[in-house]
């Protein structure tokens, strides 16, 4: 299998930080390709990575490998900052705390670029605490999933069509699937048939997340995010079914909402505003496409003992495209992301709000259009006073459609020309605001 790489603007940050000798705490779940990033993006040389046990595995950019003790292996840190050698220390949150006084005693002397990676959120709460010898020395930078637009622009340097690099975009922003699919053909097919693979890595991957947790909240956690997948998206009926199942006190919407409050700050979920919709403000969500539709298969696994059906998993597949790509709409205007379910039960897919108000409403299909259904789609958004509409169609018209004054009407092409174009703006923006001064030095 060919290996597919992603092209991702982080890289291109690393890299300025890096040359700016800056001190850099990079963090987020495991498998969104944060040291990926690091060996290829930050200018390292020696790369420590720190063991289960406590050692050091140490390599330097000849590609010589040996092991440490910790204690001899942050000797020769010091003396390597000291001396201005690149260093990368993967694993961070396994480093024994009584080693952050140390590092922070370098600081001052150091003539080099250090980069601390971990997979543990609690690092980033602690390394940046008051009370930690840390504060004020490193920057952060979380590592989620990939952005739309660079996952679109990669899958198509790939040698995908436009078609498939949108709807590959979609699962492929979990850079970990690429090691077990190459991309190509109906991904949520693919999906579907690899999921025996597939399900048990992504548990595991989130019971990594909660390895911090107590038990209890750890199946609070787990089963809120079974409930996002298969639909549920409001706190009060979240609460609801966390209460039937025993793992809440009360069904009341304020302890949901505490859940996924956490679940949001491990980078899982994600709140996206509500616009006219009846006793809602935020819609609830899996941050990751491919997470959704993995819960989804493993939790009608166990409660069926047969996976979902084509259709089902198919119509779950458009309404995480619609997300993604309202995620790059905003992006492109400027605009910030809402979602509108209205009183008929019919949904405005993507709804790009300004500071006050709408301004723009789309809807947004995997297929085709006729130029009838458009025209009834611009009608219906518009008369909601949002005062601009556009549609998605990633086929574009029905072939024969006669084209109409259609405001903007999207095909996959076209998506794949504004990604390709939001990347390129991406990178350019990154050499515009990396500060000069860096912050182990303030």
């Amino acid at each position: 299998m060919r290996r597919m790489v992603m092209d991702r603007w982080e890289c291109y940050r690393l890299r300025r930080l890096s040359e700016r000798s800056s001190w850099v705490l990079v963090y987020g779940r495991r498998k969104t390709g944060k040291t990926w990033l690091l060996r290829r993006c930050w200018a390292w040389d020696v790369y420590i990575t720190v063991s289960i046990d406590g050692a050091c595995v140490v390599e330097d950019a000849k590609g010589s490998v040996h092991v440490k003790p910790v204690g001899e292996c942050f000797r020769s840190l010091m003396q390597l900052l000291r001396h201005g050698s690149g260093v990368v220390i993967d694993e961070f949150q396994r480093l024994p705390q009584s080693y952050w006084d140390l590092l922070a005693s370098v600081a001052a002397d150091a003539d080099s670029g250090l980069a601390v990676c971990g997979s543990s959120f609690r690092l980033a709460r602690q390394v940046f605490d008051r009370r930690s010898p840390l504060l004020g020395l490193f920057q952060p930078f979380p590592i989620g999933l990939v952005s739309v637009y660079d996952a679109i622009h990669s899958l198509k340097q790939y040698g995908l069509s436009d078609r498939d690099a949108v709807l590959w975009s979609i699962v492929a922003r979990d850079p970990w699937l690429l090691r077990h699919i190459e991309p190509g053909g109906e991904p949520w097919r693919r999906i579907l048939g690899e999921a025996e693979v597939l399900a048990p890595i992504a548990r595991g991957l989130i019971g990594e997340v909660f390895e911090d947790e107590e038990r209890q909240l750890a199946r609070i956690y787990d089963a809120a995010l079974t409930l996002l997948s298969l639909g549920y998206w409001r706190a009060a009926d979240i609460a609801q079914k966390l209460y039937d199942a025993g793992l809440l006190s009360t069904p009341s919407p304020s302890s949901a909402t505490g859940v996924l409050a956490v679940l949001e700050a491990m980078g899982l979920v994600e709140r996206i505003p509500l616009w006219r919709t009846r006793r809602a403000r935020v819609y609830y969500r899996h941050r990751s496409s491919l997470l959704s539709l993995l819960y989804r298969i493993a939790a009608r696994m166990n409660s069926h003992g047969t996976p979902p059906s084509m259709d089902m998993i198919r119509s779950m597949y458009g309404l995480e495209l619609q997300f993604n790509l309202a995620e790059l709409l905003a992006a492109r205007r400027g605009l910030r992301r809402a979602y509108a379910i209205l009183p008929d039960g019919s949904d405005i897919d993507a709804v790009l709000l300004g500071k006050k108000k709408p301004e723009w409403g789309y809807e947004i299909k995997m297929s085709s259009i006729t130029v009838n259904e458009a025209l009834k789609a611009i009608e219906r958004i518009t008369s909601y006073g949002i005062p601009r509409a556009g549609i998605v169609a990633l086929e574009g018209l029905k072939p024969g459609e006669p084209r109409q004054p259609i405001e903007e009407l999207l095909d996959s092409s076209s998506i794949v020309r504004e990604a390709e174009r939001l990347s390129r703006r991406a990178r350019e923006n990154t050499a515009n605001t990396i500060p000069k001064s860096t912050l182990h030095t303030a």
